[in-house]
């Protein structure tokens, strides 16, 4: 089987976030197994959203099609950036322009207060 998945194709649906319900923030499943925490998705922040903040029980990445996101440590990634993240890392983010990711975990994530990290 083969699937084949575009920014511009109907399918994007909110995604619930914890504690951020209002953020618009939205993704679309391609290969995502949400009981495992593994596959990957398309995803779109508008300009001035977050993500929740999120421990990752496995690895992270993450490829930035277009626009601007920062970690909460202040980290910038731009456009063009392939991003890795461990297991047991944890962060959030938010977009000033907004942005296009393709995002692929390899394990679960669970949300955790700002405090925390």
């Amino acid at each position: 089987m083969r699937t084949v998945s575009r920014f511009d194709d109907t399918g994007f649906v909110r995604m619930q976030m914890k504690d951020l319900p209002d953020e618009q923030v939205w993704w679309k499943n391609v290969s995502f197994d949400q009981d495992t925490g593994q596959g990957s998705y398309l995803m779109k922040m508008a300009p001035g959203t977050r993500s929740n903040p999120h421990i990752h029980h496995g690895p992270e990445e993450f490829f930035v099609l277009e626009g601007d996101l920062t970690d909460h440590d202040g980290f910038s990634y731009r456009s063009g950036d392939f991003v890795s993240l461990t297991a047991g890392s944890s962060h959030f983010s938010h977009t000033k322009s907004g942005c296009l990711l393709v995002v692929m975990h390899r394990g679960a994530t669970e949300s955790i207060l700002e405090g925390v990290l």
